[in-house]
């Protein structure tokens, strides 16, 4: 369980729990904001160093038209992203070998369009802080369910 809290502002708790290896009986459930598939899918790089959070993010992006290739770390990432021509990029913040702002750039040098969803534990403000004025396409929060994550990636992708 995480808590944060601000005097004055409130408090947010997060449960953690862990994800079932076995395969959905349903496709994932959407909400009406997430049912309209985009016009194609595309291919994404997921690269982050923790399993579960590439195989969930793999199953939700595929089981909704998109292609997914998966990297353990930032070096892995980019042995893929100069093989792969890729339409977006979830990229985790705090890896080993090489973190996510060691990644995200040389992953503009490599290719300056590339849109790069970030994602990380930390809260937004702090995680997105060293990216500013960089070119990062959105964030978002870990733990994160299918809904949120085809919704920033469809942001993403649209804009």
């Amino acid at each position: 369980m995480r808590v944060y809290s601000e005097p004055g502002k409130g408090s947010t708790f997060k449960m953690l729990l862990p994800c079932s290896d076995k395969a959905p009986t349903a496709g994932v459930s959407l909400t009406t904001e997430t049912a309209t598939k985009p016009d194609r899918g595309g291919t994404i790089l997921v690269v982050d160093d923790e399993e579960i959070v590439r195989k969930v993010a793999q199953r939700s992006l595929e089981a909704n038209g998109f292609d997914v290739v998966l990297a353990a770390d930032g070096k892995e990432g980019l042995e893929k992203l100069a093989e792969n021509g890729f339409d977006a990029v979830l990229l985790d913040l705090t890896m080993p070998r090489m973190d996510g702002v060691e990644t995200f750039r040389e992953m503009r040098r490599i290719a300056p369009d590339l849109k790069v969803l970030l994602m990380s534990g930390f809260n937004e403000q702090e995680a997105v802080s060293k990216f500013t004025g960089k070119g990062l396409a959105s964030f978002i929060q870990k733990p994160f369910g299918p809904e949120d994550l085809l919704v920033k990636i469809r942001q993403i992708l649209a804009g």
